[in-house]
């Protein structure tokens, strides 16, 4: 498993058919190329914002193929395995090495409050197949668990964890971490901390919104990381911030998704018990896009 990782890791969406009952992997190859051509470092197959609840093993599987064979080495492609059912983490991982992904991106199952030994447990049998340190998914409000800053440096000594896509209830501990040599390296995976976590020294992030507005998250990143040019960094963020923040207080998923309509690459509704955006929510964030200049995408053959 690749164990650098840097800029904007996008947690694409996942296109549906109409009615949502099957993938439309036409759609999914041209949002990757999409996201290539805007110049993103890497994208994510089947995140939380790609519906993997929703998904079937054969769907995330598939999601992972199409991923690797249209990247074809441009990018990093990063598969979230996780799940609430450990044997089903452990076939995605399975697949997932035998693509030769870059990453695997897991997120511990959500249902059972584990405990910290279950945690080291179940990341050790998935590490094991993957072959190195992986991305550990923290996510409190999903998952219930509340690894400490030494918990995070255990998990890194013991050569199960190299990154953290970090999304916190607290910042307090983001920032520990991003100050603590011995910690896994955090990405950023809270909207709201993006800019201050790669002002911070965070190498990248793993975000949603990047389906639909790459060139913000990656001009962001190129500001902060590559130019350190801090006003400019924060002129992007004034254009950024209140699309997150309107996706966050109406629906993150649906809104990703009626971003990429809106901006000519029409990717479907989410799946269902996920509701589609009310065509009035739609027609105010289309309204929010235009007003900050967000134009539709070039899109390549």
């Amino acid at each position: 498993m690749k164990q650098q990782l840097s800029g904007i890791l996008s947690a694409i969406v996942t296109p549906f058919n109409q009615g949502g009952s099957s993938v439309d992997e036409g759609r999914y190859a041209e949002l990757i190329r999409s996201q290539i051509d805007a110049g993103i470092h890497g994208v994510v197959a089947s995140g939380s914002t790609g519906e993997h609840p929703a998904l079937s093993l054969s769907e995330r599987r598939r999601l992972f193929e199409i991923a690797v064979q249209t990247a074809s080495s441009q990018i990093d492609v990063i598969a979230h395995v996780g799940s609430s059912n450990l044997r089903d983490s452990l076939e995605l991982a399975r697949h997932a090495r035998s693509l030769g992904v870059d990453q695997m991106l897991v997120l511990t199952p959500y249902f059972d409050r584990l405990a910290f030994d279950d945690v080291r447990r179940f990341l050790n049998q998935v590490v094991e197949i993957a072959g190195g340190a992986i991305i550990y998914y923290d996510t409190p409000g999903i998952t219930g668990l509340h690894i400490s800053e030494q918990q995070m440096v255990t998990l890194k000594a013991e050569g199960l964890v190299s990154h953290v896509k970090d999304s916190p209830q607290s910042f307090a501990r983001t920032m520990r971490l991003l100050s603590n040599p011995d910690a896994p390296t955090v990405l950023a995976g809270s909207d709201p901390a993006l800019l201050a976590a790669l002002m911070h020294g965070a190498p990248g992030s793993i975000i949603g919104a990047s389906t639909f507005v790459p060139e913000l998250c990656v001009a962001l990143y190129e500001a902060v990381r590559v130019h350190r040019d801090y006003p400019q960094a924060l002129a992007i963020w004034d254009k950024l911030w209140p699309i997150l923040d309107f996706m966050l207080q109406n629906g993150y998923v649906p809104l990703a998704k009626a971003g990429s309509a809106a901006r000519g690459l029409d990717v479907g509704e989410p799946r269902e018990p996920v509701r589609a955006s009310e065509p009035a929510l739609k027609a105010r964030f289309a309204q929010l896009l235009e007003q900050l200049g967000v134009q539709p995408l070039a899109l390549g053959a």
